[in-house]
């Protein structure tokens, strides 16, 4: 495949996005450039602070991912995307975009999210499963669902193991 696409995988926080991400990596011969692992890399250089640090921390980690993804050209991109700032950052990326929603019952991703251990600096110790569930609600009440970047989306139940392969194949005939 010749010039610049991305796959933009999307969705709620616990619903699979990472995983699913670097399966299409792999079977798309594509790097897979994830905000989280950027935002660690951030807390171990940098170190681990209260909820503004991790704020700003964050902000940073989205730049160097979207600095990343124009350097690359094409990649899978996966990150909990805000849908004010995302869409309009992502088209300026120029090439193709496909979306790949990974859509999944609140209370799952709640229960992923609690059961998933990351870096400290995520300050993920500190919620009780109850703060957690209701984070991910509320998230779920006020989440306008898939960022609609104007390319080829695709909705994936991630409530089971997904088809990466058949997921795969559907974005490589889409022009990734």
């Amino acid at each position: 495949m010749d010039g610049r696409g991305f796959v933009v995988v999307s969705g709620l926080p616990g619903s699979g996005k990472s995983t699913l991400a670097r399966e299409l990596a792999g079977r798309l011969r594509l790097p897979v450039l994830d905000k989280d692992r950027i935002l660690e890399s951030l807390y171990d250089a940098l170190g681990v602070g209260d909820p503004e640090w991790r704020s700003r921390l964050s902000r940073a980690a989205d730049d160097v991912l979207f600095t990343l993804a124009a350097d690359a050209g094409r990649a899978v991109l996966v990150n909990w995307w805000h849908h004010d700032t995302a869409p309009a950052r992502l088209r300026s990326l120029g090439g193709r975009l496909i979306e790949v929603f990974c859509d999944c019952d609140a209370a799952l991703a709640a229960e992923r999210f609690q059961a998933r251990v990351r870096h400290p600096g995520h300050l993920d110790p500190r919620l009780t499963p109850e703060q957690v569930a209701q984070r991910v609600d509320s998230i779920r009440a006020t989440y306008p669902g898939p960022l609609r970047l104007g390319g080829p989306l695709l909705t994936v139940d991630t409530t089971t193991p997904a088809d990466a392969p058949g997921i795969a194949t559907r974005i490589g005939e889409s022009g990734i």
